[in-house]
């Protein structure tokens, strides 16, 4: 705890510093430009480096003994985008990157191909249709969203709940068709999801499947007020009031036998000379210890979630933004998976508790989600130097676990120059799961603040 409030010290007088720089009039560059007279034909690129500086309150053993604090930094994110557009008939999209580089990365941090998109323009902002490694996500607005313009620091791990297996960063080969009728856009996505899973006829858990079915997606959203610019594939989730939004949207994801469902124990497969002496000793409570699996059934992934993106200036030159989205995701029976961004922790897994050492949370099941954000930019002139408190909750029910739970990220944005010189200070709380009379239940909460540093031009 010292330490934390010796690097909170420091934070806030490096603020005091910076804020005098931010008086200074700061002029973005644009990094387009035009290859026709009549700007039809033009290139691109943009670029964004998301660090982060943690202190993190470490989950604590399987049999609920505390562990030591880290403090870490690390690189979330670091990309580079290359865009083309040739005669408002076609449009090339490319991505490059690292993402999640901590002090534990096992490997020389190596670039890797996030997106490769070509896109014809058959009737410009009614209909595109493109090919490649894409983006075009369904589900919801959090799903596809524009990772530099977050209100909190980082989109929840739920917002892609195949992301780290059928999915590559949320990326996936398909041919997408999207675009704009009036207040109403449109996206869909057929999808060859990457190959991952097991390949066996029976598990003794509900897990993903190898299998080469197609899958197909979509988000469709209808916007009340001010026609949002989608250009790329990505949705803001703050607008800093720089238009009036209010977006009602509703996405889905199915990926037909995707899963194998937990198979039951068949007693017939022991051994019948065991068998008999397990019963004649008063141990037939043993057999399963000693039996085979049942093949197991097949299962589809199905997922589905309703959202309302809100963004409004208000008259004393502030900005409201807010989001509130309801997810449900079917795997199967009990399907459950735990996730810990940039997970420093070094404890061993077979002495962590089910969900995982360090930072590592459920989030990710058969069930249902609620998640709720709300902030407000104070009110000032321009987009330099302004501050933008915030805060988000999250209500999880999973078949898998015995009890639902809350948790809730509070912090503050300081905009030196919009989204493209940020600086974010959160605190992220995460519900911790112990097993109590054959029960997973919620016994108590973890945390973490994270100091993000953001340049996006």
């Amino acid at each position: 705890m010292r330490r934390f409030l010796k690097l909170l010290v420091t934070f806030l007088l490096l603020i005091n510093i910076l804020i005098a720089v931010a008086q200074d009039d700061v002029k973005m560059p644009n990094l387009r430009w035009y290859l026709s007279d009549d700007k039809s034909s033009y290139a691109g690129m943009l670029m964004v480096n998301q660090i982060w500086t943690r202190y993190i309150w470490n989950n604590p053993d399987y049999n609920g003994v505390e562990q030591y604090a880290d403090i870490d930094l690390g690189i979330r994110r670091s990309r580079l985008i290359f865009y083309t557009s040739l005669m408002d008939r076609v449009f090339i999209y490319t991505q490059i990157g690292a993402d999640n580089i901590s002090y534990q990365t096992k490997q020389s941090p190596s670039i890797q191909l996030y997106n490769a998109e070509t896109e014809f323009i058959f009737v410009k902002d009614k209909l595109h249709l493109g090919f490649g490694l894409n983006t075009w996500n369904g589900i919801s607005r959090y799903s596809n969203n524009k990772l530099p313009e977050f209100l909190v620091v980082d989109n929840p791990g739920f917002a892609y709940p195949v992301g780290g297996t059928f999915d590559r960063n949320g990326r996936q080969l398909g041919i997408y068709a999207k675009g704009t009728l009036d207040k109403l856009h449109y996206r869909v996505s057929v999808v060859k999801p990457f190959e991952y899973g097991i390949d066996s006829v029976s598990s003794p858990i509900t897990t993903e499947r190898i299998n080469e079915n197609f899958a197909l997606k979509g988000y469709f959203e209808w916007q009340f007020f001010d026609k949002e610019n989608i250009l790329f594939p990505y949705m803001t989730m703050n607008n800093l009031g720089r238009a009036r939004m209010l977006n009602v949207g509703a996405g889905f994801y199915y990926h037909p036998e995707a899963m194998l469902v937990e198979a039951e124990k068949d007693l017939s497969t022991v051994d019948p000379f065991l068998a008999d002496w397990l019963i004649s000793t008063g141990n037939e409570h043993l057999l399963p210890n000693f039996a085979g699996y049942y093949p197991s059934q097949i299962s589809d992934i199905f997922l589905v979630a309703m959202d309302v993106f809100l963004d409004m200036p208000t008259k004393n030159k502030g900005a409201i933004t807010s989001y509130l989205g309801y997810y449900y995701n079917f795997f199967g029976p009990s399907y459950l998976r735990s996730m810990g961004k940039m997970n420093v922790s070094k404890m061993d897994y077979a002495q962590a508790l089910p969900q995982g050492p360090g930072n590592a949370e459920w989030e990710v099941g058969t069930g249902h989600i609620v998640r709720a954000e709300l902030g407000y930019l104070l009110p000032g002139n321009g987009l330099k130097n302004r501050f933008q408190p915030f805060g988000a909750v999250t209500f999880k029910k999973f078949e898998a676990l015995d009890e639902a739970s809350f948790q809730f990220d509070a912090g503050i944005n300081w905009l030196m120059y919009g989204h493209n010189l940020k600086w974010t200070l959160q605190y992220s709380s995460r519900p911790i799961y112990t097993e109590v009379e054959e029960q997973q239940l919620w016994t108590s909460s973890k945390g973490q603040v994270i100091l993000q540093t953001q340049i996006y031009f």
